[in-house]
């Protein structure tokens, strides 16, 4: 690859002393013309082995200033910014697969520091852990990572994820209010036209109705949990491809609810083992509230995707969460589910508690990094 497309030709530092395979520092001097360094920043630099066709990423975590003394006088003082840095992994830009590496050697002291370009970096870290490509990409929103392109400085990166990881089983966690709805919904936008697997929706309250207003973007199934209307087994026969069966329970009480669901369920993984329902993707909403033989059950049935919804994700138990191949994390306080949490976000975890609205941290088995992102907005809030 033409170092040319993959970073700033001018370089922004240079490494100082301090180096190691997991973190290093060095002297911001930025060019001409161009904004500073700033935390949370990626740079890149050239492996100290592999030369340039290898190149190391590092996040900014931390800038902090000093003074050189030139001379004896006040005025003599020369202010500096130290970045430091911590190590993501190298990228091997000779193969068509680049995945993260390990970097096994420190950096060089002295190597010069460099802004990689929002188009490389955007590719970079928008592939599996084996460096491939994404077949079916899903846009869900912006990474908080800026990165610089041809005419500017500052441009967020778009994050997507493999439509392929929904097929398995993924996790939306965090408090009431953090937008886990507004997600899910974003997640079935994306789908839509990509996918032809069905899509059944557990709504236990109501909130997937502005998915049926938005014709434009979906097909739609509303069915209002009925046991006499509505029986289990008259739901299961309504699941087709490319549509969104939403399956409403908010007029039944608590107790209703579960018996009802577990009943579709078993249907559904009857007609899954009998092949009378093809593959398709389960999003349980409130998934706490259902019994955890029956989550049991529904993640053992093959070619069956769930994506359950939970506002404390260690309530699910710890057999359901070994399960779970994909974490969509949101605002996080309870401290039994922190403590969960933090054993697979790399540390992250101390962000859990401080996330905004619409703020989710994006990892997984298949997830280069942890990553945190803004969820982009609803096709089906918009007006037009």
């Amino acid at each position: 690859m033409d170092l040319s497309s993959v970073r700033i030709k001018e370089h922004f530092g240079m490494a100082s002393n301090d180096t190691s395979t997991t973190k290093f520092t060095f002297v911001i001097s930025p060019p001409k013309n161009r904004q500073t360094i700033q935390k949370q920043d990626i740079i890149c630099l050239d492996h100290p082995i592999f030369g340039e066709v290898c190149q190391i990423l590092g996040e900014v975590t931390e800038i902090t200033s000093y003074e050189e003394v030139a001379g004896s006088t006040i005025r003599d003082r020369i202010g500096k910014l130290l970045a430091t840095t911590q190590i993501i992994g190298y990228i091997d830009l000779r193969g068509e697969n680049r995945p993260l590496q390990k970097l096994l050697v420190p950096p060089n002291p002295g190597s010069r520091i460099y802004m990689p370009y929002s188009a490389f970096l955007q590719d970079t870290l928008n592939r599996g852990t084996d460096g491939k490509p994404y077949i079916q990409s899903l846009c869900l929103g912006k990474t908080l990572i800026a990165a610089a392109n041809q005419e500017t400085n500052d441009q967020q990166l778009h994050f997507y994820l493999n439509a392929d990881l929904l097929f398995k089983h993924t996790l939306i966690c965090g408090v009431d209010g953090a937008g886990k709805t507004h997600t899910a919904t974003v997640i079935i936008e994306e789908l839509t036209g990509k996918v032809n697997q069905p899509i059944v929706v557990f709504d236990s309250n109501n909130e997937y109705a502005s998915i049926s207003t938005a014709s434009k973007v979906l097909e739609t199934d509303n069915v209002a949990a009925n046991p006499q209307q509505n029986n289990p087994k008259a739901v299961a026969e309504k699941i087709k491809p490319n549509q969104v069966t939403i399956i409403n329970t908010e007029s039944l009480f608590l107790a209703e609810k579960d018996d009802y669901l577990s009943n579709v369920l078993k249907d559904l993984i009857k007609g899954r083992h009998e092949k009378t329902i093809q593959p398709f993707l389960l999003i349980i909403d409130d998934a706490d509230n259902l019994s955890p033989q029956m989550l049991k059950e529904i993640l053992a049935c093959k070619e069956v995707g769930t994506i359950l919804i939970s506002s404390h994700p260690t309530l699910l138990g710890g057999k359901i969460l070994s399960q779970i191949q994909t974490l969509i994390i949101g605002k996080t306080v309870d401290q039994q589910d922190l403590a969960y949490l933090d054993n697979i976000t790399n540390g992250v975890e101390e962000e859990l508690p401080n996330l905004r609205v619409g703020e989710w941290i994006i990892a997984g088995v298949n997830i280069a990094r942890p990553t945190k992102i803004q969820i982009r907005d609803q096709h089906s809030e918009d007006p037009t």
